[in-house]
């Protein structure tokens, strides 16, 4: 029979005495769960003390940028929701478990805390929203656990196709929820109160058991003048017992195994999310200062990561942070094109060392050859990972520090990138060109140098930084001389540094060799601030992002601005005028290095859609979402020995859209895409720079 007379939505409070447990039960799970608590607490205590093995560091961030971090990154999940599918599952899931825990924590301080001081915040109309409300999001978790299942059984993406499906963690999520539907529903088909049907999905299911018997005449329900008990018959009070406790077990395994398990990254994410380091993604630390290292008596630093103690203790947080779910990889472009390389797996790898030498485990090779020689050397830097990683896990930095215990104590790398490390130590530049002929492209167009300049007793507005690629590639110094007759018509007051000019440093520190890399970076830092330099432009997104986000770390602190950004202040400005057309259909090709990187988007885009006469299409993986060209993190000067060949992955995302020009705002990437058209027969696809097209249209 029904409830009588007491009922939630009565204006007098109404207790339920529930007879289904023995009175030790609140006793016994207390205890349960404070062991749970002390075991959830060593695991965390041990994995702290993991972490802090490393050295100190300092994120550099603000308690409110970590809190806006927290916030929009972890709480909001923005990053979770840049796919559809997985974005999705993971707010169904995400809101149903938050607002499952609430409603058992309030529940629970009802039942436990507040009935004894004779106080009911669960009655009323908002008691039946609370229970539509849970049973409604109890649902959206069902639903989001069983896209899960979907993804990890069916669907199997490509990039976990070699992972065994770790059902674990949505196996016991299943079960509690399950457990949870079940007991409410057996305390529905029992009690039968009035708002019943308010627990919707509960009380379906204990539809199902009224069907088979289970109802109120299994339970003896006495009203008294405070409330109303209800005894249930032996058979049931055991049977929902043995489910209530296989429920309260669950869940405190759950909650004690939490910090092993792929659980932890209930925790490990959030935490992972508010140390990011606040450094830009463009910038790599300094290990150690050449200067220093050099000085007799000093002791060695550490080259590179020769154990995962290298990372700071941040560091070493993101590796227990990752979540398995391979988005890293299904982004990587060595990974697409069939290389060995696989993001996620480098950040098991080392999460798998920093265990082992928690433990004292000998990792029986040096670390950068635990996580894999070909792997490390295939990464081109482009950053993908980084940015399509839910919990803001930074792999090129971990990458590059393991590609430089390669390159300085352990003295393995390509052997084409060994001419090339010769060429920079040798004449400051790739190519190997003769240092002093670095200026001579800029004769033709009568553009001076900044020694120039000076000794006439004038200024300049800007310095022009023309790269290795602009100074010494042939296709490339077209673009500078382009470039610089814009500068020109523009009435831009600009000049070079010529022969004075060296490379930036970053094909060799991102290669691994920092030694090289510091060598050319204070070179330059010591010409610039010679000239009290202010403000640069560049061409290159390679320099453009060393010289803003590194040259700082060396005493260089410099305005630096990509042409791209300074073309389009140009035309704003109204200094160029662009009136000619330019009847082209083109596609526009985002560098990492200036789009990732450094979020430079629309100003490139800005510029071509003021040329008259052009029509642009945008390729399906384009602006954050881009596929690298190939040339990145000095990969440039590697053979492509394995699989496809990236710039030639990237030529056909080109060709796909039907332009008839590729639009790029990159030497590196003009070269890649030079060479890939040029190898596929595809010289009917022209390759121009933002700077040559401009000029064609004045």
């Amino acid at each position: 029979m029904p409830l009588p007379a007491c009922d939630p939505t009565g204006s007098v409070p109404c207790r339920t005495n529930l007879n289904f447990l023995p009175e030790w039960t609140a006793l016994v799970l207390y205890a349960v769960t404070g062991i749970a608590l002390l075991v959830l607490a060593y695991g965390l205590w041990s994995r702290w003390r993991t972490w802090k093995a490393g050295p100190a560091g300092s994120t550099g961030a603000s308690l409110w940028l970590h809190l806006n971090r927290l916030l929009v990154i972890a709480l909001f999940q923005k990053k979770v929701a840049r796919r559809r599918y997985a974005g999705v599952m993971h707010l169904l899931m995400y809101t149903g478990f938050i607002a499952l825990a609430i409603g058992t924590t309030l529940v629970a301080l009802n039942m436990d805390v507040l009935s004894h001081v004779n106080l009911d915040i669960l009655r009323g109309n908002p008691y039946l929203i609370f229970k539509a409300a849970l049973d409604f999001m109890g649902l959206a978790f069902l639903v989001g656990l069983g896209l899960v299942f979907f993804r990890r059984l069916v669907q199997r993406p490509k990039y976990l196709r070699n992972e065994r499906p770790d059902l674990f963690l949505p196996g016991i999520l299943f079960l509690l929820i399950l457990q949870g539907y079940l007991l409410e529903a057996i305390r529905l088909a029992v009690l039968q109160p009035q708002w019943e049907e308010w627990s919707f999905f509960g009380y379906s299911l204990s539809l199902v058991l009224r069907a088979v018997g289970v109802n109120s005449s299994l339970a003896t329900i006495t009203a008294t003048a405070t409330g109303v008990t209800i005894t249930p018959v032996p058979a049931l009070a055991w049977a929902y017992g043995a489910l209530w406790w296989f429920h309260a077990g669950t869940w405190s395994f759950l909650l004690a195994t939490l910090p092993w398990t792929k659980a932890s990254h209930f925790l490990f994410s959030p935490a992972r999310t508010f140390y990011e380091n606040a450094e830009p993604y463009g910038h790599l630390p300094k290990d150690f200062d050449i200067d220093v290292v050099m000085q007799e008596g000093v002791a060695q630093p550490m080259l590179g990561a020769a154990s995962t103690r290298a990372f700071s203790w941040f560091d070493r947080l993101q590796l227990d942070a990752c979540t398995i779910c391979g988005r890293c990889t299904s982004v990587c472009p060595a990974w697409a094109t069939g290389k060995p390389l696989d993001p996620m797996h480098v950040v098991l790898d080392l999460k798998d060392a920093m265990l082992k030498e928690a433990r004292k485990k000998p990792l029986g090779e040096p670390l950068p050859d635990y996580v894999g020689y070909e792997e490390l050397f295939d990464c081109t830097t482009c950053m993908a990972c980084m940015q399509e990683c839910p919990v803001s896990i930074r792999h090129v930095p971990l990458i590059v520090e393991l590609r430089r215990n390669f390159v300085l104590e352990i003295g393995k790398m390509p052997e084409e990138t060994q001419g090339m490390l010769r060429n920079i130590e040798t004449n400051f530049n790739p190519w190997g060109i003769g240092w002093d002929q670095r200026g001579n492209w800029a004769a033709e167009v009568g553009v001076r140098t900044l020694s120039e300049v000076v000794a006439a007793g004038e200024t300049v507005d800007v310095l022009y930084w023309v790269g290795c690629a602009a100074s010494f590639d042939d296709r490339n110094k077209r673009v500078a001389q382009s470039f610089s007759r814009l500068l020109q018509k523009a009435g831009v007051k600009f000049a070079i540094l010529g022969s004075e000019e060296k490379c930036t440093g970053d094909p060799a520190r991102r290669l691994g060799d920092e030694f090289r890399a510091q060598m050319m970076i204070k070179a330059n830092v010591e010409t610039l601030n010679r000239y009290a330099v202010k403000k640069i432009v560049t061409a290159c997104p390679h320099c453009f992002n060393t010289l803003k986000n590194e040259y700082p770390d060396f005493g260089g602190n410099y305005e630096v601005v990509h042409h791209s950004v300074f073309l389009d202040e140009l035309l704003r400005e109204g200094k160029l005028r662009p009136t000619k057309e330019v009847q082209d259909f083109l596609t526009f090709h985002d560098a990492c290095y200036l789009g990732r990187y450094n979020k430079v988007y629309e100003e490139p885009r800005d510029v071509l859609m003021r040329l008259p006469g052009v029509k642009t299409v945008e390729m399906k993986m384009c602006r954050d979402k881009g596929f690298c060209c190939g040339a990145g993190g000095a990969r440039m000067w590697m053979e492509e020995k394995v699989g496809e060949k990236v710039n030639h992955r990237r030529l056909d995302h080109i060709a796909e859209t039907g332009a008839k020009t590729v639009a790029s705002a990159c030497p590196y990437c003009l070269i890649m895409f030079d060479d890939a058209a040029k190898t596929k027969n595809r010289e009917d696809l022209a390759r121009a720079d933002i700077a040559e097209l401009l000029e064609k249209s004045l």
